[in-house]
């Protein structure tokens, strides 16, 4: 009878253990991650889509706030933000990646490929920067005036000897100063980068710069503030694993321009683009333990 007993209690036992048990999400350091982006397209892209990873499939809650260039190294170098997706490296923004150097955590790369300068409709005659001086006396439409394609741009016009004014506008309004000039096939400079939507929506060329102002290529890294790896290091691998190719950051940006919520071209994004996600989230969930 003792032995009959035994069997049964450690069939019991064993019967538990296989049993569907309920789990709970072990508790993080911290789980939320504060954004900070700026209007620029590429920012804007990048930062909604690292939102929509981070909370559907790393189950943190995310702040975004948007603000200028100069705002968000401060707030990273502060503490009082968390992470800026955007930083061009190595010219671009130098005199931030200076001034705060040492007061960041640089995540890498997320995209290789980018280039800033002067940008005209490829109807213009006009090939070269110095150009401008005997065929283009109009305004220049710019954008913020802290993003660094605006100081290179003043630089170029001091460097070239031009007169021409330089407006300060939103990414927004200097895309619509465009569009509209493009419709009328009217002449127009801006101060342009890639990626952006405008470089592949329109038949656009970088003027060319024969004082080297603007970097022919440069690279857009992610940063963080000082000890959010190691606070948040799920979030913080998710982030360095989001590079980017030509191919997919052109595709995020369209579909976000197209979408009356950035949000909506993100998950669309997403869907056309499942097999890079799952790359980028595996293994990052919450680790999960049963409970008996």
């Amino acid at each position: 009878m003792k032995k009959l007993a035994y069997f049964i209690l450690f069939a019991f036992v064993l019967t538990l253990a296989g049993c569907d048990a309920p789990v709970r999400v072990r508790d993080d350091k911290d789980t939320e991650v504060y954004l900070v982006y700026t209007d620029w397209a590429e920012s804007v892209a990048l930062t909604y889509l690292a939102q929509v990873l981070l909370e559907d499939h790393l189950e943190y809650e995310v702040i975004t706030r948007l603000t200028d260039v100069e705002t968000v190294f401060e707030d990273v170098a502060r503490g009082r933000a968390d992470v800026f997706m955007d930083v061009w490296v190595p010219h671009t923004h130098a005199p931030f990646i200076e001034k705060y150097e040492g007061r960041y955590e640089d995540l890498g790369p997320n995209y290789h490929h980018a280039r800033a300068g002067l940008v005209v409709p490829d109807y213009m005659p006009i090939k070269t920067i110095p150009g401008l001086k005997d065929l283009y006396k109009d305004p220049i439409a710019g954008i913020d005036t802290s993003a660094g394609v605006m100081r290179n741009t003043k630089q170029a016009l001091l460097a070239y000897e031009l007169d021409n004014e330089l407006l300060v506008l939103s990414d927004p309004e200097m895309a619509e100063k465009l569009r509209e000039a493009i419709r009328r096939r009217e002449p127009i400079v801006v101060t342009g980068w890639m990626p952006h939507w405008l470089m592949y929506r329109y038949d656009l060329r970088f003027l060319d710069d024969p004082h080297e102002i603007f970097m022919e290529q440069e690279q857009i890294h992610t940063i963080a503030r000082i000890g959010f790896t190691e606070d948040q290091p799920r979030a913080a691998e998710l982030l360095k694993r989001i590079v980017l190719s030509e191919r997919h950051i052109n595709s995020l940006l369209y579909m976000i321009h197209r979408s009356e919520d950035p949000l909506d071209g993100v998950y669309e994004w997403i869907e056309d683009n499942q097999s890079i996600v799952n790359r980028w989230v595996r293994g990052l969930a919450p680790e999960r333990e049963k409970i008996m």
